[in-house]
């Protein structure tokens, strides 16, 4: 029999004072694109749970998206 996945965990904090959102990851959590998959699966929940249709979160991803990439 499979053994079952471990547990992993990922906290989310505001910084307002720097503009900023801390993420701390699990020492188990280290595969970036799990962190990836785990991070998107979540915002998707959240928007589907608030009753945004697939055009509102398309159109909040298009005119936020490279406000990250300039924040690096």
């Amino acid at each position: 029999m499979d053994k079952e996945p471990e547990d992993k965990e990922i906290q989310l904090s505001t910084d307002y004072k720097n503009h900023r959102i801390n993420v701390k990851f699990s020492k188990n959590l280290t595969d970036d694109r799990e962190r990836g998959y785990i991070l998107s699966a979540a915002f998707f929940s959240f928007c589907a749970a608030q009753g945004l249709s697939k055009k509102e979160v398309i159109e909040m991803i298009s005119s936020n998206y490279d406000q990250f990439l300039n924040d690096k």
